[in-house]
């Protein structure tokens, strides 16, 4: 039962790390939010260039790197397509506190993160639909949370490995997402193309002027602004297997975040809630 657990978790993690990871520069391309576009183009004007255009495409990336570690918050869009299955994410991430929404085959999840605690809330079919990759049994499983949360946030334990076997899947599975949507962990894994990158010249993009590295399979791009800060902008392409773009916008702009009330604690949930897992 228990490698049962972690071989699912483990796979979770991968499909997830997929969407967020080195996979989207393999190949991505969808369209970005007029919202976005727009705030970059306003911020553009005003900032002096940076020269990183300059630079070979390693030193573009470290500094746009520690330019985005740096800063206090960015909001994150995108829309991938892998597999013929469409993904979407909108994403506030501050330093300290992050709020967004995660959307997978027509299942939304929320996700707040303040105060050093995660909550999270899928409506509806939502966590049946989320879990029911692991099968029948995890579309079950899905089925009874929902049961006993309804609408009402799951708050996950600061230590997700204290869950005993009834919702260890779970809070595996929910503290693979919380790591990824908090500021530094999500910018890292954007900013990290698998087999390195190249620069492709300069450009526009959402408005902004930027320098395009080009990922080793030579189907997606990262743009990164060549005016003020390197922050990235877009990343986007259209790959065999996967197509999308994830916009970046507002970057230290306040975020303000609140902590649910309509709250259950994951580990309150009744021992037999996952008895298959």
């Amino acid at each position: 039962m228990e490698r049962s657990m972690k071989r699912r978790a483990a796979a979770a993690a991968a499909a997830f790390a997929l969407v967020t990871g080195g996979a989207v520069l393999a190949g991505c391309g969808s369209s970005s939010s007029d919202t976005a576009a727009s705030t970059a183009a306003s911020d553009a004007a005003a900032q002096p260039p940076n020269g990183v255009e300059k630079l070979p495409a390693k030193e573009i990336l470290t500094k746009s790197q520690a330019a985005a570690k740096a800063a206090s918050s960015v909001t994150a869009t995108g829309t991938i397509t892998e597999g013929g299955e469409e993904t979407s994410f909108d994403l506030v991430l501050g330093a300290d506190a992050s709020e967004g929404t995660f959307t997978t085959n027509g299942a939304e999840l929320s996700i707040v993160i303040v105060d050093g605690k995660s909550y999270f809330k899928a409506p509806g079919d939502g966590w049946a639909t989320l879990l029911g990759s692991g099968g029948a049994e995890g579309r079950a499983a899905g089925e009874k949370i929902a049961s006993q949360v309804g609408d009402k946030w799951l708050l996950l334990p600061a230590d997700p490995e204290s869950l005993d076997d009834a919702g260890g899947l779970l809070g595996t599975v929910l503290a693979t997402f919380g790591e990824l949507f908090q500021k530094d962990g999500f910018l890292e894994a954007m900013l990290t193309p698998d087999g390195g990158a190249s620069v492709k010249g300069t450009g526009d993009a959402n408005g902004t002027p930027v320098v395009f590295l080009e990922g080793a399979t030579g189907e997606g791009t990262l743009a990164i602004q060549t005016v003020g800060e390197p922050y990235p902008v877009q990343i986007k392409g259209d790959g065999a297997e996967s197509a999308g773009e994830i916009t970046f916008s507002d970057w230290n702009a306040p975020v303000s975040v609140t902590a649910p009330t309509d709250v259950v604690d994951i580990s309150q949930l009744s021992a037999m809630m996952l008895p298959m897992m």
